[in-house]
């Protein structure tokens, strides 16, 4: 699958868990993914205020502690898929330090777009996508075949090798990266098709949490299931995020 949080390993830690009494649902998924947004969102208005408060250097601090951090709870929380008592507060953790790296990017993009309005435009557009993917995905007009995910995995895997060479290159040759991440008609393309890419990882999130909830997954895989919908989502928002600011630089 091509979210690194969903494999077929993770799903065996579960099936094996002995913490198996009650089975998960859709529903309790969905609100899971309801609390840790609530989580980020909180997390993310702190950040942010800060920020508009004129606590730059406060907000880089908690911005890159949430980086790191981040990764060191989602790196956990996919380890410890199997352990209820370490996955449970791994993923709550990754929200709040996942929030201040939301805060602290859009509050960068704010800048870098003259005060205009391009976060609440990137948060509309995000739930905006969710929820059209969530139509098309139970409408099955979008149907999520064993194709379909290798197809996904390709191109996302793409995605993260061209952005980890653009940003060796830009490194060592700030102009060499400037075709792809700049705002021309290149780099707005690409950024279009990455957001494409980002918004059909949720088609996959989407039916590993139907196929957990018809294989009676224990009670506690809605929290993982909404931490693997938590990552794509803030793929997703960054992307969006990053498109808009190239089309405000062309106005």
């Amino acid at each position: 699958m091509s979210n690194p949080v969903f494999n077929s390993s993770i799903a065996e830690k579960f099936i094996q868990s002995d913490d198996a009494t009650e089975t998960m649902s859709i529903q309790g998924a969905v609100m899971k993914t309801f609390i840790l947004l609530a989580i980020l969102v909180a997390s993310s208005v702190y950040t942010f205020s800060l920020f508009m408060n004129g606590f730059i250097d406060k907000v880089n601090m908690l911005t890159w502690t949430g980086l790191i951090g981040g990764v060191i709870a989602a790196l956990i929380a996919i380890f410890n898929a199997g352990n209820k008592k370490i996955l449970v507060p791994a993923v709550i953790i990754y929200s709040i330090f996942e929030g201040l790296v939301i805060g602290g990017i859009s509050a960068l993009y704010t800048v870098y777009t003259k005060g205009s309005p391009i976060v609440a435009n990137a948060v509309c557009a995000t739930f905006a996508t969710m929820i059209a993917m969530l139509i098309l995905y139970s409408l099955r007009i979008i149907k999520c075949t064993e194709k379909f995910k290798s197809t996904i995995l390709i191109a996302t895997a793409a995605v993260a090798v061209i952005y980890l060479t653009t940003f060796i290159v830009g490194f060592f040759n700030p102009a060499g990266s400037s075709l792809l991440m700049g705002s021309g008609t290149v780099g707005i393309g690409f950024s279009i098709i990455v957001c494409v890419i980002a918004a059909l990882n949720l088609i996959i999130d989407f039916h590993v949490i139907e196929n957990g909830a018809n294989m009676n997954m224990p009670k506690f895989f809605e929290w993982y299931g909404a931490f693997g919908l938590m990552v794509t989502l803030i793929w997703l928002y960054i992307e969006i995020l990053r498109l808009l600011a190239k089309f405000s630089d062309r106005n």
